[in-house]
C-alpha cells in the first residue's frame, strides 16, 4: 500500500486532462498486456503509435472514470447487497478530507474488490480525490448523484 500511497502523491501533481489521457491509454493497453500494470505508476511506456490521439484517449479515459463512478457510487450510496467493508474504506477516508486519503481508499478497494490493475486504480483513486472534496458542507452522496447527472 506504500507504493500506492507514494503513486498518488506524484499523480496528485498532474492536471485532469493528463491523468485521463493515461488513464485512456492504459485502459486502452491493458488487455494486450496486463502484467504490465500490476504494479501503480506514474507512468508506464506505451506505444503512442498505436494509442491514437490525444482527445480520443481523454474521452476513453472519461468513459472509464465515468463507468467506475457509477460502480463506487453504487457500492458506497446504493442500497441492496454490496462490500460493507469496501464501503466503510471510502467513507472513512472521506472524514480525514484529503484527497490522498481517499483516492488510496478508491484504488484500494478498486484492486481488491473489482481486481482492477494497480496503475488504473491509482490514477481512478485520484481523480475520485478531485471530484468528491469539494462535496464537503453537502451530503457526499447527494452531490455524487448529482455529478453523475
Amino acid at each position: 500500500m506504500s507504493d500506492i500511497k507514494t503513486v498518488i502523491g506524484e499523480l496528485q501533481q498532474a492536471d485532469d486532462d493528463k491523468l485521463l489521457e493515461q488513464l485512456g491509454a492504459y485502459s486502452k493497453a491493458y488487455a494486450s498486456d496486463a502484467a504490465k500494470f500490476a504494479a501503480p505508476a506514474t507512468s508506464i511506456p506505451l506505444d503512442m503509435a498505436t494509442m491514437g490521439p490525444l482527445d480520443g484517449l481523454m474521452e476513453i479515459g472519461r468513459r472509464v472514470l465515468k463507468r467506475w463512478q457509477k460502480v463506487i457510487y453504487d457500492l458506497v450510496c446504493g442500497g441492496g447487497e454490496s462490500d460493507p467493508d469496501a464501503r466503510k474504506t471510502i467513507l472513512d477516508s472521506l472524514k480525514i478530507n484529503s484527497p490522498e486519503a481517499l483516492a488510496a481508499a478508491v484504488a484500494g478497494v478498486l484492486i481488491s474488490a473489482f481486481n482492477v490493475g494497480p496503475a488504473i486504480a491509482t490514477i481512478v483513486g485520484v481523480l475520485f480525490g478531485r471530484l468528491l472534496l469539494p462535496a464537503a458542507g453537502q451530503v457526499v452522496c447527494e452531490y455524487w448523484k448529482e455529478q453523475l447527472g
